[in-house]
């Protein structure tokens, strides 16, 4: 591996933490190390902090509920180099988000919908945002998070702006994890929040894509969205699906952990 690689987890769960991000194999056996950020007001303030305390070349955003696999980390750091030769300037990378035309553009295993999101690919992916489930800064970009953005959404997508607007791309790899989350069933008071604050400062940009919907200074489509997921929540609960207890077991269904041994062996 020719990167240092840091991850670094806002977290408020130990249940999560214990089960999905702290279990994964690199993780766990110290072989990268993890910085937990515990109750932390916003997400991107506390990880505008830890960018700027941690020196690693490759710093890993992830969610409490991720699983990565056994060997993803050896992928992303040849993902990363490879990388680099298509474009030494490149800023943020991620899992998942949207290109500028609105196509959805991942590849990871979502429990919440319990099925896969995406498929998989060849190429990176040039996108105009990027899901928050993990993001991947290159430190060297100089490219950070906006302690000003409050809650815990809508990080992603503003990243990628910041790096546009300094001139450098944003990417999405195909490197599949478990996403073990709980199926989203509203848009409460903080992603209103962090839906505001983003309208107000890209106001020049909009309308932008973002996984959940597009970001504009017409109030409907908001509404609309929150009253859909509500809708669900209500109505169609029986469509909702787990948490699986063991994360590791469906990465081996899916063969996650079998393409990472594999890609480890082939880059080392």
């Amino acid at each position: 591996m020719t990167n240092s690689i840091h991850v670094c987890c806002v977290a408020n769960h130990e249940g999560s933490l214990a089960r999905d991000l702290q279990r994964s194999p690199d993780i766990d056996s110290g072989r990268i190390q993890a910085s937990i950020i515990w109750n932390a007001p916003a997400a991107s303030t506390a990880y505008h902090d830890a960018s700027g305390r941690i020196k690693a070349d490759i710093l890993v955003f992830a969610h409490q509920d991720v699983y990565f696999p056994k060997g993803w980390f050896a992928c992303l750091d040849a993902a990363c180099r490879s990388l680099d030769a298509i474009d030494p300037s490149w800023a943020v990378a991620g899992l998942c988000g949207m290109t500028r035309e609105a196509e959805f553009v991942g590849h990871l295993w979502d429990s919440g919908l319990g099925a896969i999101c995406g498929a998989p690919f060849d190429w990176p992916r040039i996108v105009a945002s990027l899901d928050e489930v993990v993001l991947i800064v290159r430190r060297a970009s100089g490219v950070s998070f906006d302690p000003e953005l409050p809650s815990f959404h809508l990080y992603g997508t503003d990243i990628v702006l910041e790096a546009q607007k300094a001139g450098m791309k944003s990417y999405v790899l195909d490197l599949p994890v478990i996403h073990n989350s709980k199926a989203n069933v509203r848009l409460d008071h903080t992603y209103v929040a962090a839906y505001r604050f983003m309208v107000r400062k890209w106001k020049a940009l909009l309308p932008w894509p973002t996984v959940i919907g597009q970001l504009t200074d017409n109030p409907i489509p908001l509404l609309l969205r929150r009253i859909r997921l509500r809708y669900k929540a209500i109505f169609r609960a029986s469509t909702l699906h787990p948490m699986l207890e063991f994360p590791e077991m469906k990465a081996k269904e899916l063969g996650f952990a079998k393409a990472r041994d594999d890609a480890q062996h082939e880059t080392a």
